[in-house]
């Protein structure tokens, strides 16, 4: 039997730690490479999705607390702030349900700041229109990247600034080798098919690489 994953304010907790680290200069992968094996997987994924909403969290944490807090209270205000932005997708886990693990964590990370990090996240999904609206007036927030990296794509792909910025914030699709000793390829999409996973081969049947 699997050991269970860690309760999702361990895992917020982590995240924020992650998140501090990459706004202070570190690398992302050095800071996950030292989470242990069993969350690393979770914090992983928040982490991505945090830093992937980051310029409009911090518009709105701008907005709503014109003081900057502490780097450790701010890096969990922000991430919480970034899984609950609407993104057109299903979200991670509900509002109450974030809320909660996250002022879980703050009082297991800050405790003095549970009462702010619980105001300011209600407050956000109150009002999350409006703040949203109000966020993407600016540009780390309307395009999802750092403010000098913005200007350097506008910079260097003037005519194509804009199309090369929102397709750098789309997921990448899965792509699957298959091991043409086990399984044709057209099998394999065959099997994927049976199970309603949609799928398509990036080579025609019988080209080098294709599987089949």
């Amino acid at each position: 039997m699997n050991p269970p994953s860690p309760p999702l304010q361990r895992l917020l907790d982590l995240t924020a730690d992650a998140v501090q680290a990459v706004q202070a200069g570190r690398s992302l992968s050095d800071q996950l490479a030292g989470v242990r094996a069993l969350a690393r997987p979770g914090v992983q994924a928040l982490s991505f999705h945090v830093l992937r909403w980051l310029g409009g969290a911090l518009e709105v944490r701008a907005s709503c607390v014109p003081k900057p807090p502490p780097p450790n209270v701010d890096a969990l205000l922000v991430s919480a702030l970034a899984l609950l932005w609407p993104t057109g997708e299903p979200p991670p886990y509900t509002d109450h349900t974030l809320v909660d693990h996250a002022v879980a964590s703050a009082r297991h990370r800050t405790p003095a700041a549970a009462g702010f990090i619980n105001a300011v996240l209600r407050r956000f999904v109150r009002e999350r229109d409006a703040l949203v609206a109000q966020a993407m007036h600016q540009p780390v927030a309307a395009w999802g990247h750092p403010a000098w990296w913005i200007e350097r794509i506008r910079q260097d792909w003037p005519a194509h600034w804009q199309p090369l910025l929102r397709q750098a914030n789309r997921h990448p699709p899965m792509t699957l080798r298959v091991n043409a000793r086990r399984l044709s390829g057209a099998a394999y999409l065959e099997r994927l098919g049976t199970h309603g996973i949609a799928a398509r081969a990036l080579a025609d049947p019988g080209e080098p690489g294709y599987g089949g």
